[in-house]
């Protein structure tokens, strides 16, 4: 059960937020900070996982 939660989650680190259906993001936020290569201690996504 933890490798189908692992593969649902979204793909920048420091996130926990569940990703969205047609990406491996939970939103733009996510996304653009993995592009950016700026490591992130936590997560700004503002989604409530992560507040």
């Amino acid at each position: 059960m933890a490798e189908n939660q692992d593969k649902n989650k979204c793909a920048h680190p420091a996130c926990d937020c569940p990703r969205e259906e047609d990406s491996k993001y939970c939103g733009e936020y996510c996304e653009n900070a993995e592009k950016s290569g700026v490591m992130e201690i936590g997560c700004s996504c503002e989604h409530d996982g992560c507040r």
